[in-house]
């Protein structure tokens, strides 16, 4: 007598089959949101790395503005001082211009031909930090125990969703980072010329006459992932702030 044959039966292996495809999908799930996490983990990283870049390059670009060393330019009588130099820290037309000094410091121990262009400057202030000074946008000739110093002009401005750069007054902006939903300047003044510190609040505009009585550069920058539309991005938009204190006062 033949023995009864014993295994699964055709409903048995449907819901196995259903079990498994259903195991793997939400395994599939899973792992679809794990990578989803770490895209976005990955491009918050990123706005944040592109905040750090601005607001550091800004900072250090602040803090060196209307540095001139040795080389006062009220030594130069009758010196006629381009304006941007007169007004090194400017706010127009959402346009904001830093006149900074290159680290370049050169001494003359004979006579030597320089040009602005040789250490990427817009002008090259020389004099014996003494009694003389001259500045110039061409080329300039050093004397014998002379000192150089090198200045460039730099604009920041936000077009659509970039900040950009241009250098030395001519030539296109160039991007320094995207994603930008704001970018936003604002000054703090002292209310007197001799005062060191800043009193009242912040205020988005610098008029010429209020540059002796500039204390500190405020910063806002906010970013997303989603500029056009930063309430339909996936990451909520990062908002970052930097206040400045400038070390170079124009009236000293």
């Amino acid at each position: 007598m033949r023995g009864r044959l014993s295994g699964f039966g055709l409903v048995e292996l449907l819901v196995s089959m259903a079990l498994g495809l259903l195991l793997t999908m939400a395994l599939m799930q899973t792992l679809l949101g794990s990578r989803d996490s770490l895209l976005l983990l990955r491009h918050g990283n990123q706005l944040q790395e592109d905040a750090r870049y601005l607001m550091g390059r800004l900072a250090t670009d602040l803090r060196a503005a209307g540095s001139e060393g040795c080389l006062d330019l009220q030594l130069g009588s009758g010196l006629a001082l381009p304006e941007p130099l007169a007004q090194p820290v400017s706010y127009q037309g959402g346009v904001l211009q830093i006149v900074t000094a290159l680290p370049v410091r050169v001494q003359a121990d004979a006579a030597t031909t320089y040009r602005p262009g040789t250490f990427g400057a817009r002008w090259l202030v020389a004099g014996n930090c003494r009694d003389r000074v001259s500045i110039t946008e061409d080329t300039v000739q050093l004397q014998p125990g002379d000192w150089l110093l090198a200045l460039r002009q730099l604009e920041y401005r936000q077009q659509d969703d970039r900040v950009q750069v241009r250098l030395n007054g001519s030539g296109n902006f160039e991007t320094l980072i995207e994603q930008v939903v704001d970018f936003r300047v604002q000054f703090a003044l002292a209310s007197d010329a001799a005062l060191p510190d800043a009193g009242g609040r912040y205020q988005p505009m610098l008029t010429p006459g209020e540059q002796p009585r500039l204390r500190s550069v405020r910063v806002s920058l906010a970013l997303s992932d989603n500029p056009g539309s930063p309430q339909a991005g996936r990451l909520l938009t990062q908002r970052f702030t930097q206040v400045t204190r400038l070390r170079n006062r124009p009236d000293q």
